[in-house]
């Protein structure tokens, strides 16, 4: 044993990256709106993030929208960012609000849902969620949630009320 502890930050020059993409491959900075919204269903939207080991989800439910019961070997944390929003973890039911987080294990089932409001939560995966990337594949990248926050914004052309 060593009478000098490792420190615990390690000193380093920064590295140049002209990465666009937090994925694996380099270091990125920037806004989360650089990142792609793609629309998974009406009125629920995702904006991921892929590190080498870790997954971060800017994920936008829509009023009175939500996710049923699932489960996924990847440890998940969460933070509301914005709303609230009913979560169900194992047994425990809680209204979670902005600035709440929750932790969900490996393998344990849970859902979640809106209750006539918006809600912004981000959702952080150890590892990567697998399958992920093939599920934005499928989902429509071209629709805004903006409409989400105000309910009223009128639709665009085309688009039924509440859909643009």
């Amino acid at each position: 044993m060593s009478d000098h502890p490792e420190p615990y930050f390690r000193e380093s020059r920064p590295r140049a990256s002209d990465s666009q993409e937090a994925d694996g491959t380099g270091a990125w900075m920037g806004p989360r709106e650089a990142h792609t919204l793609y629309e998974l269903a009406e009125g629920v939207s995702f904006r991921p993030i892929f590190g080498r080991n870790l997954l971060l989800n800017y994920v936008t439910f829509g009023p009175d929208r939500g996710f049923p019961t699932h489960d996924h070997p990847e440890e998940q944390f969460g933070l509301v960012l914005e709303g609230e929003m009913e979560l169900t973890i194992g047994d425990e039911t809680r209204l979670l609000l902005k600035g709440d987080l929750y932790v969900i294990p490996p393998d344990v089932p849970h859902s979640g849902r809106t209750l006539g409001s918006a809600c912004l939560v981000l959702d952080i995966f150890s590892p990567p969620r697998a399958g992920f990337r093939e599920l934005i594949t499928r989902a429509n990248p071209l629709r805004s949630p903006a409409n989400w926050w105000d309910p009223a914004e009128p639709a665009g052309p085309g688009e039924p009320p509440g859909s643009s």
